[in-house]
């Protein structure tokens, strides 16, 4: 097993600091990077977060009012034919983990889950959640490639929205279009910062009655702490004292109402390529 020569903090400021450059070429704002001490990563469950204001999602209010949320791990280089997946990939390949390793009551080390099952929450919101890893052993070749500013090509992104099951181990190539997720097997394509952000762009959209549901799940968790905020919230979502196919619209109507008194902010229809 080979390491790299460059911690974690240092893959974190490089991708961190690359993705700022991409978004001001692309948009011409400078982003901020959210990063939280160690503490609190624990219970936020990632360590980078920015607000992209022209992605169609709130911010997260429980989560510095952000909508794109990245959980850096270092990889390692499994070299050795003996390794568990060697004969998976047919070579040598690159391993991360997913849980944290700590001690329980007896001393003994266990695998702790609490950041990855607090990502997935996140995910579960259908927040653009992804696990960031490198694809390099060589800081020199991580210099390089954010001096010539590619490196966000060469950083392999994992969408928490696209895991079903509960893993310990991702293991991928430089080749491989695809992450393995194990113990329980289960195949999650890799993507890079590029393709991870036209994927945002390019997803499903929702009917109506969808996004109804989704923007008041949201509202929920901003105001939970407000009872008139409360209040209002349980009078739209008793709107059933009108026909079946007029209620998505009068509850879409009445979420604008509430956005505007309790927000201040008028609530627009976004087109899918406007």
């Amino acid at each position: 097993m080979r390491e790299p020569n460059f911690s974690e903090s240092q893959l974190q400021q490089a991708v961190n600091t690359a993705f700022i450059r991409h978004v001001f070429n692309l948009h011409g704002e400078w982003i901020f990077a959210n990063v939280p001490s160690l503490y609190a990563e624990y219970d936020l469950g990632w360590d980078s977060a920015f607000y992209l204001r022209w992605l169609p999602y709130i911010p997260a209010d429980d989560h510095e009012g952000c909508n794109f949320f990245i959980q850096y791990k270092l990889s390692v280089l499994l070299t050795s034919a003996g390794a568990k997946q060697w004969k998976f990939w047919g070579s040598e390949y690159f391993r991360y983990k997913i849980p944290h390793s700590t001690k329980d009551a007896n001393g003994d080390f266990v695998d702790d889950y609490h950041q990855c099952e607090r990502l997935k929450e996140l995910a579960n919101r259908n927040y653009p959640t992804f696990y960031a890893t490198n694809e390099t052993l060589s800081k020199d070749e991580l210099k390089a490639r954010y001096d010539d500013g590619t490196l966000l090509d060469f950083i392999p992104l994992l969408d928490v929205r696209n895991v079903s099951g509960l893993h310990k181990f991702v293991t991928f190539t430089n080749d491989s279009s695809y992450f393995l997720l194990h113990s329980e097997k289960e195949e999650a394509k890799k993507l890079s910062f590029s393709e991870a952000l036209r994927v945002i762009y390019e997803g499903p959209t929702t009917n109506i009655s969808e996004s109804n549901e989704l923007i008041l799940e949201a509202l929920k968790v901003m105001g939970e702490a407000d009872e008139s905020w409360r209040n209002d919230l349980l009078l739209i979502n008793q709107v059933i004292n009108f026909p079946e196919p007029l209620r998505p619209w009068i509850k879409r109507y009445m979420i604008a109402r509430f956005i505007r008194k309790h927000i201040g902010a008028e609530m627009m229809w976004l087109p899918k390529n406007g």
